[in-house]
């Protein structure tokens, strides 16, 4: 329903819904309208804003105490070339045929799945807006952005162990360092 009204009436009613709701979730939203219909979700099924869930959530201690292990690559560009392979061994192994029979079937190029790396790429050769070599270079260029922003990200947890997979290293080495910590 929150879906329909966005499309049909466009932000501001959903804004106008949220304000009185939940100012906090409006303040932090503003702009997102998957942020917005999410808070307005959680509302209405719950009776509880989506501010004093988090806030109820956040509170609860943790069940356990995880060990937070990054890999990462020296160089930088191994990483790099293995996002570039693994783009051309999912062309190898369907994924072409795979959204085509996604679309077919009538899932719709706007759901939340088909937006992500590796889908809305392909579906924009399907449409014929360009050819399957140029959403496969897309698809490897947003994947290695994607990979830098996760990296940047998980930088900022200190409690972070980090291990380095040097050239030449297989999943045999990285295992054993990773036991070490």
């Amino acid at each position: 329903r929150l879906e329909k009204q966005l499309a049909e009436e466009g932000l501001e009613p959903l804004i106008a819904q949220l304000r009185p709701i939940d100012p906090d979730a409006l303040d932090r939203s503003q702009n997102n309208p998957r942020r917005i219909i999410r808070a307005l979700e959680v509302f209405y099924e719950t009776g509880e804003t989506i501010t004093a869930h988090n806030a109820r959530t956040q509170a609860i201690p943790p069940r356990f105490d995880p060990l937070w292990i990054g890999l990462d690559f020296e160089p930088r560009q191994l990483l790099y070339d293995r996002i570039d392979l693994r783009v051309d061994i999912m062309l190898k192994q369907g994924l072409v045929e795979e959204i085509r029979e996604l679309l077919a079937s009538g899932i719709p190029e706007s759901c939340t799945a088909m937006q992500a790396i590796g889908y809305k790429e392909f579906v924009d050769a399907l449409e014929g807006k360009c050819t399957v070599a140029d959403a496969a270079a897309q698809v490897q260029q947003s994947s290695r952005r994607y990979a830098k922003r996760q990296l940047t990200w998980f930088k900022r947890n200190s409690a972070m162990h980090w291990l380095t997979r040097e050239a030449g290293e297989g999943s045999e080495e990285i295992l054993a360092k990773a036991r070490q910590v």
